[in-house]
């Protein structure tokens, strides 16, 4: 095993511990957590995506994961498709982590969220034929959904919801069809980071008054928008969150939200090579949660090692030279 291998490891060893204490009682996994993780995340940056074809790299590599011996393509099958839960909960975990080395770097007064669409595995299912009922073709991933954004236009695919920090460090994440309305997953998100965040900002995707006070009163956060309520405007808590956002500090922390969240979406996209019009590896939700959630992760591990080695957080060569 390299050394950078075995350092990411026990790094996931660590973060994982009170996770594999939840499990309880019962016999304890053959390969553990950290192993497994440790593996899909090399398999994808290799791009190897078929489970055979992991199975024969397990078969040949098993020790360099800390495997005893090389788990079968039933297993990895299984694993593979209990990733997004896994990954949901390690994420802050690391985060926690990284603020033992440095809380003034890694801390998370506020933070910045937005949801970015990928483009699905096969060809575009129309909206005439899915009102209808009709696949008229079988490469469509029936999972997909229809997204329109400001910069790229209609898409069929799924949506990647992230937080991440200003120094553009991810903290949060979950996979979603592309239709879902990005506020919708809010909660979600939140649930993992309780304590954590002060501030969320999000752009007008996130405009919807029933979450943003939902968030305020259950969680304590300030989920941040552009624009003002023009209705329900005599309501007191309609009324401060009006004159919050107009404040200086407010329009501040906005501008930042840009240029936090957006290079962090295309360096997930230039790590697994997913940019402009290329295709997700997979079809179905299940498959692409597990893949893509994996982007944030490997990001979090990038910018950790690169901050520890004093290189900048965007380099990807130094971390990556260990997977080759």
């Amino acid at each position: 095993m390299s050394t950078k291998l075995l350092e990411i490891l026990q790094f996931l060893h660590r973060c994982y511990v009170t996770y594999e204490q939840k499990r309880g009682r019962g016999r304890p996994f053959v390969y553990t957590h950290a192993s497994m993780t440790l593996f899909f995340m090399v398999m994808a940056l290799k791009g190897i995506h078929r489970f055979k074809a992991m199975n024969k790299y397990a078969r040949q590599h098993y020790e360099d994961f800390g495997f005893p011996s090389a788990p079968s393509r039933k297993t990895i099958r299984r694993r593979f498709l209990q990733l997004p839960g896994c990954i949901h909960w390690l994420l802050p975990q690391i985060v926690r982590h990284c603020q033992e080395l440095d809380y003034s770097t890694f801390r998370c007064c506020w933070a910045f969220v937005d949801k970015s669409v990928f483009r699905a595995l096969g060809g575009l299912w129309h909206r005439k034929h899915m009102i209808a009922g009709i696949v008229p073709h079988s490469s469509i991933d029936t999972d997909a959904s229809w997204s329109k954004s400001a910069y790229h236009g209609w898409r069929f695919g799924y949506g990647l919801h992230l937080v991440c920090l200003q120094n553009r460090f991810p903290v949060a994440a979950w996979v979603t069809t592309a239709s879902v309305k990005d506020h919708s997953q809010m909660v979600k998100l939140l649930e993992a980071i309780k304590h954590m965040v002060g501030i969320i900002v999000g752009d007008a995707g996130y405009q919807c008054l029933k979450v943003i006070r939902l968030i305020y009163q259950d969680y304590g956060f300030l989920l941040q928008t552009p624009n003002v309520f023009s209705t329900y405007v005599k309501q007191p808590f309609v009324k401060w969150y009006n004159s919050m956002i107009q404040l200086g500090q407010a329009r501040w922390l906005y501008r930042h939200r840009k240029p936090s969240i957006e290079p962090l979406f295309s360096l997930i996209k230039q790590l697994f090579e997913l940019q402009g019009e290329k295709q997700l590896p997979y079809k179905g939700i299940d498959k692409v949660s597990a893949f893509l959630m994996i982007g944030p992760l490997t990001v979090q591990l990038m910018m950790r090692d690169n901050f520890m080695h004093q290189r900048d957080w965007a380099s990807t060569e130094g971390f990556l030279n260990a997977f080759k």
